[in-house]
């Protein structure tokens, strides 16, 4: 759960991709293009290894090769894990490595953790699309799926008992609302 009280899923894929041999990294293809799906990629780095440089271009080498060169070229956002075991100067200098936003945090201490967490949050509801929608008095069925896929950002009753809603919704969430509700008339 997030900070809002949004619920997501997090899926990792393999941690340790380097001088990995070719059979190796077709078996684990599969859960690489699983990355193809995210909605956020995050780059988790161990800040503390001193080859972090090296492995950092071959996770990016491998996105390349799934296709996602703009996602790399555009930055990462970078979880630089491990920061407890890096002093001041340490931090600072992989922090000014990072192309995309560094998220500096430790796994062991749980300093940072919060941060990634509200980046996390802010970052979803950057994608969202606000609709606004009007539900009748009888489709509870309705406005159940809103407050469950969605996040419901103003609500006014009016004295015909009609709800008018201003939801954010993810663009996945917007078009399963879409196929489920067709007949719902959306602003947008």
């Amino acid at each position: 759960s997030l900070p809002s009280g949004r619920r997501v899923i997090l899926s990792d894929t393999v941690g340790f991709i380097s001088a990995l041999p070719t059979q190796l990294v077709a078996a684990f293809r599969a859960t690489l293009e699983e990355v193809l799906e995210a909605d956020i990629i995050l780059h988790v780095r161990d800040a503390s290894h001193a080859d972090t440089q090296a492995q950092k271009a071959d996770v990016e080498a491998v996105l390349r090769s799934l296709g996602l060169d703009a996602k790399v070229d555009a930055g990462l956002p970078e979880v630089l894990n491990k920061i407890d075991q890096l002093d001041a100067e340490g931090l600072a200098d992989q922090t000014r490595r990072v192309t995309g936003t560094a998220l500096p945090v430790s796994a062991l201490t749980g300093q940072g953790i919060e941060a990634l967490l509200t980046y996390l949050d802010e970052a979803l509801r950057n994608r969202q699309q606000v609709i606004a929608v009007t539900i009748g008095p009888a489709d509870g069925r309705h406005l159940a799926w809103l407050y469950a896929h969605g996040e419901v950002l103003t609500r006014e009753d009016d004295e015909e008992g009609q709800a008018h809603l201003t939801v954010g919704l993810d663009p996945a969430e917007l078009a399963r609302y879409q196929r489920q509700f067709p007949d719902a008339e959306i602003e947008q």
